[in-house]
């Protein structure tokens, strides 16, 4: 019996390459990243559907056209030095850039760019692939704000220790008293300011009444200085606890350092009251100032207008004068009050 080689062999040559190709088409196809290829006109030769997503164009609008079409105009220079690079036969990784989509939005990148070669060893175009990376570059700019904000409340931890053996040495005879109010004032201190900060586990401490949270805020810095609270009471909602908190501690600690809590005879006034669908609290403080020399946004002013505007749906206006200072807080009753 005569065999054919064609019964015997295996798959030839050229369904082996054609087996790849299509092996490799299915991956393109199916990877969630944009990979595009482009001459070295610049001119996008390939766009698979993960470049759909990113950028949000169809493959039937983008093949053909300038891969200018995705690059801002004060970043075209990067294109010009990356052809030069691809000619050169470099491959460029993990290069971080903007890129921008259909919609004008500007996105976030990771681009890995290598060259393409035809069968004669000579570079073509290039390969590009993109990855989203705007949760990274969220994750970075949260943790440097977290880092400043930690800065910050360290700082002030220091210079409210200082304010708080000033306050106390008015009130203590020996040194043993002053040791047990000090004591005494930074163990409240610890408690306030733990209401200031979210728990990672995201565990919630409960129903709270503004006016607890106030007076556990306040106490612990008002030493022997009069405060008056004409507040009207609520169960604040869980999520605008740590606002609230993280405002009046930054009022308490500029009053220390600098306001009516650092001054003898300094007094302090909080009122709290609805206003339709608004909700207003003055903190109003007694004191001496020099209004031009306390009108600086220093970063937790700064902090503390993010936080009102972000967190409680409102606004935060400051008055300095002679006699005093005044803030105000507009905010939203749906947000601060427990439903």
């Amino acid at each position: 019996m005569n065999v054919h080689a064609s019964d015997t062999d295996g798959p030839s040559q050229a369904d082996l390459s054609s087996n790849l190709n299509d092996y490799l088409a299915a991956i393109v196809e199916s990877s969630d990243d944009a990979i595009i290829t482009k001459n070295l006109d610049g001119i996008i030769q390939t766009w698979n559907p993960g470049a759909e997503r990113l950028f949000g164009y169809a493959a039937s609008e983008a093949v053909g056209q300038p891969i200018l079409m995705l690059i801002p105009e004060d970043r075209q220079h990067e294109e010009v030095d990356i052809i030069s690079r691809l000619r050169r036969g470099e491959r460029i990784k993990h290069f971080e850039t903007l890129r921008r989509r259909k919609d004008g939005k500007l996105v976030p990148i990771s681009l890995t760019i290598s060259p393409v070669k035809n069968s004669n060893g000579e570079i073509i175009g290039a390969s590009k692939i993109a990855r989203d990376i705007t949760h990274l570059v969220d994750a970075a700019e949260r943790q440097n704000l977290l880092l400043t904000e930690m800065r910050h409340r360290v700082g002030n931890c220091f210079a409210v220790a200082g304010s708080l053996i000033s306050v106390n040495a008015r009130q203590a005879e020996t040194a043993s008293e002053l040791a047990s109010l000090m004591r005494e004032r930074l163990s409240a201190l610890s408690d306030a300011h733990r209401l200031a900060v979210t728990d990672p586990s995201g565990k919630s401490a409960g129903s709270t009444s503004l006016r607890n949270l106030i007076i556990s805020v306040v106490e612990p810095f008002a030493g022997d200085h009069l405060y008056e609270l004409d507040v009207e009471d609520m169960h604040i909602a869980p999520d605008a606890v740590t606002p609230i908190a993280l405002v009046f501690y930054e009022l308490c600690t500029n009053a220390a350092k600098y306001g009516a809590l650092s001054q003898g005879g300094g007094g302090l006034l909080v009122a709290a009251r609805r206003n339709g669908e608004r909700f207003r609290i003055d903190w109003r403080e007694q004191c001496c100032l020099d209004p031009h020399a306390t009108q600086k946004e220093g970063f937790g002013t700064q902090m503390c207008d993010s936080v009102v505007k972000a967190s409680l749906g409102g606004v935060v206006t400051r008055r300095f004068e002679v006699s005093g200072m005044t803030a105000t807080m507009d905010l939203d009753l749906k947000i601060l009050e427990a439903q």
